[in-house]
């Protein structure tokens, strides 16, 4: 491939890539690789064929790159070339995630006041006292699974905050629905789905489950002045929003903004228990902020420390770790012709891992994030919550709930991991860890 920004050099045909499977056995061998390391084998691709690589999958072509000039020029400067993908991703719809163009532009705008700074400033105060009332249950000496504890935290706060309720049956099932459809995700689809197999039965069920929760929530409305109340009242205007499109921005907006803050705080834990330094670094900023006022989202700013280990927490395990784009008419990119239909693949794993753009980039290094570090960085290297005019619209919110979060639990406890076993990876829809992270807390002094 050739040098990224030399030219408008154009080459013939695609970039080099994995050789076409012969035949169903192949094309299986190939999707069960995959499926069982989809980090590792595309790394070994990268390895092999560079920045950007073509592979032909169930007969459609299919471009990745982990290039930060690459992702650039398909997320913003050639944007309109390109739509969402939308396949393996039917849970949600048409929601904010997953629409394009005009339904895309107007959910927006309708969507983007509740995630406004002095929008979300209100919701510190419930983000401290559910993360109070989980910590409550806790006492030193306990073991806990940090993954199923945030995801628990996260879906109070999210109904509390974005629906104005408080659930504790109804959106744990919702959670557990939406969670065995993302296994889903990774599972080879060999058959269509109108054959009544054990897969597709299950498939339909959990559909069913979280159309009947959403829509009960929906029925319930949302309290005052909350996210939810402001799209129901969106929908009763005439022509404005159906009911099926409520849905789906209540289905996309519950996994935006429950799963992949719940995996921020479980990764970001994980490493703090691993780090004692970091972990009291932590704790002295904490008890300098708390001796002039309260926990509150004033204090996020007074809080550098803890916005620093999160940025670098994402950074080695990005909760969206890579973004599907599919291009919608010809396009060049790199000297190669895109042509409409094919998928390009924009790997936001290895950009954070690239030793080009970050020294020792598998180490764990919060100072990376210090003030003035971005004027030094290669620009588009850290994509956490995407980028250009389709970067995640609650980031602001996710940022000050992850913050807050970690400043309650690290108030009471230190962490201590009990298990030094390398992690895993299990890639779905987010990125989570392969097995249960449990740290046992150890009481503050």
């Amino acid at each position: 491939m050739n040098e990224i920004g030399t030219g408008p050099v154009t080459f013939p045909g695609y970039p080099p890539g994995p050789a076409a499977a012969k035949n169903l056995l192949e094309e299986l061998a190939l999707l069960d690789d995959l499926r069982r390391d989809v980090i590792g084998t595309v790394a070994q691709r990268f390895a092999i064929y560079g920045d950007l690589y073509y592979a032909e999958a169930a007969g459609f072509d299919v471009y990745s790159t982990r290039h930060p000039e690459l992702i650039h020029e398909v997320l913003v400067t050639q944007a309109r070339a390109f739509k969402k993908r939308t396949t393996d991703l039917e849970l949600l719809g048409a929601g904010l995630l997953t629409s394009d163009g005009e339904l895309w532009r107007r959910q927006r705008r309708r969507i983007q006041p509740a995630f406004r700074h002095e929008s979300i400033v209100r919701y510190g105060a419930l983000i401290v006292e559910e993360a109070e009332r989980m910590l409550a249950q806790y006492r030193s000496g306990d073991v806990i699974d940090l993954r199923s504890e945030m995801m628990r935290l996260t879906l109070q706060i999210v109904c509390r905050a974005l629906f104005g309720q408080h659930f504790a049956g109804r959106s744990e099932r919702l959670a557990r629905a939406v969670r065995v459809l993302q296994e889903e995700v990774v599972r080879p689809k060999l058959l269509p789905e109108w054959l009544p197999t054990p897969a597709n039965l299950m498939r339909r069920r959990m559909f069913a489950e979280v159309d009947r929760e959403v829509y009960a929530l929906i029925d319930h409305g949302g309290g005052a002045g909350s996210l939810l109340s402001d799209l129901i009242a969106a929908a009763d205007e005439a022509g404005v929003m159906t009911r099926q499109q409520l849905r789906d921005e209540v289905v996309t907006l519950f996994l935006a903004g429950h799963e992949t803050t719940a995996l921020a705080l479980t990764w970001a834990l994980h490493l703090i228990s691993l780090h004692p330094s970091v972990d009291a670094e932590l704790y002295d900023e904490l008890r300098n902020v708390e001796l002039t006022a309260p926990l509150s989202a004033r204090s996020f700013e007074a809080l550098p420390c803890y916005q620093r280990v999160l940025n670098e927490s994402m950074r080695l395990y990005p909760p969206v770790y890579v973004i599907p784009r599919v291009c919608q008419e010809p396009v060049r990119l790199a000297g190669y012709q895109i042509e409409p239909g094919a998928e390009i693949w924009l790997w936001t794993y290895f950009v954070h891992h690239d030793a080009r753009w970050w020294s020792e980039p598998e180490r764990f290094r919060p100072e990376r994030f210090v003030p003035g570090g971005e004027a030094t960085r290669q620009p588009n290297t850290f994509l956490p919550f995407g980028l250009g005019s389709r970067a995640c619209v609650g980031r602001h919110f996710a940022m000050l709930e992850a913050v807050l979060a970690l400043a309650v639990l690290l108030r009471r406890f230190s962490l201590r991991p009990t298990s030094f076993r390398p992690v895993r990876l299990h890639p779905r829809i987010t990125l989570a860890p392969a097995r249960p992270l449990r740290v046992r807390l150890q009481a503050r002094a």
